[in-house]
């Protein structure tokens, strides 16, 4: 494990301190540990807005589809023709060794 020298004020480290005790660990352990929640915390922001993001895009995509759809077209039934039709590689019938 590696080792690492780090400056901080006087006010923080006792903190660390305290806390570190009350939870009955190490001061190295408990920065470990708070080093960890605060990298999963940033990695679970990142996520957040990359997916905001594409999102964001997707509905572009959608309003720009909606300009493009005829007047009196219902968008809702023709999506739902289309998600609940079957996939085109399913509906071919299989054979099995046994029909052949």
């Amino acid at each position: 494990m590696a080792k690492t020298n780090i400056s901080m004020p006087d006010g923080l480290l006792e903190e660390i301190d305290r806390r570190a005790a009350a939870a009955k660990t190490t001061r190295s352990g408990f920065i470990q540990d708070a080093a960890s929640h605060y990298l999963t915390a940033l990695d679970e922001a990142t996520a957040r807005t990359e997916r905001a993001e594409r999102l964001g895009h997707a509905y572009e995509k959608m309003r720009l589809v909606s300009t493009r759809m005829p007047p009196g077209v219902d968008g809702t039934a023709l999506i739902r023709r289309f998600s609940d039709a079957q996939e085109p590689w399913l509906a071919a019938e299989v054979t099995t060794d046994t029909e052949r």
